[in-house]
């Protein structure tokens, strides 16, 4: 499975919304508040007792129907909620009716608009994040919050030289936590691991010990050193996360990534099942495919990649755009492969520079055998030399299908260099063994 893909894409739709600031919800505080346009928590900042701000926040906006800033405030924070919870579903389309009633009463209110860009993000809708994002900043370019957001946008269309600019700028503005951290995803998409963990660390200095979006930074920072096949820096990272804030399922989900690594696959298995159940994050089922893959359960695998397939439908029927994602999907799995190619098309078409859509694009044309085509997609995919191990290992691939026998071997080494063992198991496995037979072709 495409883990890297996955991750790459839900970074910014994370940033987007949950990292701008600490706000712990408190009635005698909100009261004192006058404007009724005020948001009660800060547009792009994130509280700290979600759920029992969600309830309160409905509360006044059951007793306050014609209160703006209570409005704000609760389509915010069913934003943040559905994000670290990853039940999108439920709340996403609470905060965009919240959003849509707010644009109509209130067609000026920067708050709603800055709002509404960021559900764009998340949504998949980046051209729209975008134009209004550039909009916003025109009205006021002091916001750092909205130049996150532009940020984001940029980087899911394939605009990394104006994302970079965007986010310079950023920094400028607020330097902390949300600057950083998409600083340092800007240099791992340029294969600056050094600079993108320098700039991780950063960002999580910059948050509240034990705060939702310390730990978020510091499971990035383990997953750099994963990366770089540091299994116990990694591990340490993991642990240190969860004497700050127990329970943490992105840490004990990296510590399930850490036991599948190892081949101690009944803990890997007790690990990612603990992180799913806290978290129904696609990543977590990601890694039981690969464990049920090692330890020959297909049963559970398949089941593992209908729930991610369910996933799909989920998002869709929601009104987020993951045709990238689901056409990956399929192709990797070579099924509904016509489909997957029509999926594919749609994405490079809306963004023909984003490293991903090219990448899944090329993919979808390999297994179709028109690998020839693929050939210039899957080139274009590698130009920043991030460093992606799967990219390599899908460009053997598909060289290997051209005859290009010397290129394949190339491309192998590379994916296998790059720790392909770390992203997927199974597929440095594979690797192995053609390199293996390749290289006495040579």
């Amino acid at each position: 499975m495409r883990r890297t893909l996955n991750k790459l894409a839900g970074i910014v739709v994370l940033l987007g919304i949950v990292l701008g600031g600490l706000v712990i919800l408190k009635q005698s505080n909100t009261e004192k508040r006058e404007a009724a346009t005020t948001p009660i928590v800060p547009v792009g900042a994130s509280v700290v007792n979600v759920e029992e701000s969600i309830l309160y926040l409905e509360d006044q906006v059951r007793k306050n129907p014609t209160h703006t800033g209570y409005q704000l405030s609760l389509a915010q924070t069913y934003m943040q909620f559905a994000i670290q919870t990853r039940q999108e579903p439920t709340y996403i389309p609470k905060a965009e009716k919240l959003l849509k009633d707010l644009r109509k009463s209130h067609p000026d209110l920067y708050e709603a608009k800055a709002l509404q860009a960021s559900l764009f993000n998340t949504l998949h809708e980046f051209e729209k994040a975008r134009d209004l994002a550039s909009t916003l900043i025109e009205e006021n370019d002091k916001v750092a919050y909205v130049y996150g957001i532009l940020i984001d946008a940029l980087v899911e269309l394939g605009q990394y030289e104006e994302a970079v600019a965007a986010c310079d700028k950023m920094i400028s503005i607020k330097p902390g936590l949300a600057s950083y951290a998409r600083a340092s995803y800007l240099r791992e998409l340029h294969g600056d691991g050094d600079g993108a963990l320098e700039a991780m660390v950063l960002a999580a200095d910059a948050a509240m010990v034990g705060s939702e979006e310390r730990a978020w930074a510091l499971y990035q920072i383990g997953q750099l050193y994963l990366a770089e096949d540091n299994l116990h820096a990694a591990s340490s990272i993991f642990s240190g996360i969860l004497e700050e804030r127990p329970g943490y399922a992105f840490a004990i989900g990296g510590h399930g990534h850490i036991q599948l690594i190892e081949g101690n696959y009944e803990e890997a298995t007790r690990l990612l099942t603990t992180a799913y159940e806290r978290v129904p994050a696609d990543e977590f089922l990601e890694g039981l495919v690969e464990v049920y893959e090692a330890t020959n359960e297909d049963e559970k695998k398949y089941a593992a990649l209908d729930q991610i397939a369910l996933g799909y439908k989920e998002a869709d029927e929601m009104g987020e755009n993951v045709r990238m994602e689901y056409a990956d999907y399929l192709a990797d799995l070579e099924q509904d492969l016509k489909n997957a190619l029509r999926l594919a098309e749609k994405e490079y078409e809306r963004r023909p520079n984003h490293l991903h859509a090219l990448e899944t694009y090329a993919w979808a044309l390999h297994k179709l055998d028109r690998s020839e085509e693929a050939l210039e997609y899957i080139d274009r995919a590698m130009r920043l030399g991030t460093g992606d191990a799967m990219v390599y290992f899908r460009a053997a691939e598909i060289y290997l299908a051209t005859s290009n026998i010397e290129q394949a071997t190339t491309f192998l080494q590379k994916a296998i260099d790059a720790n392909l063992h770390i992203e997927s198991p199974s597929a440095a496995i594979q690797a192995q063994k053609m390199f293996q037979g390749l290289s006495a072709k040579i």
